[in-house]
């Protein structure tokens, strides 16, 4: 088996970068690449100077070039036709929050856009902090009445901060998707 380093065309550190620009979970992007996410995270973990895996590489880099061409990308300006729908959030534009801010006094009542940069919903509280915290948000109901609680991945939400200051979150998900899922009991 043949293994490439850092002056191949793939680049794992690259690779990992645009997949979180897209907001894909690692387990969803594994199954759409045809690899176990335990092989991605290989993969991504890689160092610019260390051997990896070229058949994960190129199914890696395929995926994420089909993914790029049809999903709105929130760093390269890809989602035209979510700005369109509601033009005065440009996402592009707001600073992303670093992973010491991943904490509940930051995060909670955050609102949450979705894949057509629509509100979905607002973050109710966190289990745990930083990216590996599950993300409480209340979908639908109206001024917080009547609002289903579901638990999303830190890693499906990408958090920025706007011109005013206000926290938000952008996913790939859509409110459908968040009313699908089970409801999250909090236990004591």
């Amino acid at each position: 088996m043949t293994h490439y380093t850092s002056d191949a065309p793939f680049q794992p550190k690259g690779d990992h970068n645009r997949r979180l620009s897209l907001g894909i979970d690692p387990d969803v992007f594994a199954a759409e690449a045809g690899i176990t996410t335990e092989e991605l995270r290989d993969y991504e973990r890689t160092s610019p100077d260390h051997d990896y895996d070229p058949g994960v590489a190129l199914k890696v880099t395929m995926a994420l070039d089909r993914l790029e061409q049809s999903l709105p990308n929130l760093q390269n300006g890809r989602g035209e036709t979510a700005r369109q729908t509601n033009p005065t959030l440009d996402h592009d534009q707001h600073e992303p929050l670093t992973e010491a801010e991943l904490v509940p006094g930051v995060l909670e009542g955050a609102t949450i856009y979705g894949a057509d940069n629509q509100e979905i919903g607002k973050v109710s509280h966190l289990h745990g902090a930083g990216p590996a915290a599950q993300v409480i948000v209340d979908v639908g109901g109206f001024l917080g009445i009547g609002a289903k609680p579901v638990a999303v991945g830190m890693a499906s939400l990408d958090f920025m901060r706007d011109e005013a200051g206000r926290v938000h979150a952008v996913t790939l998900w859509t409110k459908r998707d968040l009313e699908q899922m089970p409801e999250h009991h909090h236990h004591h």
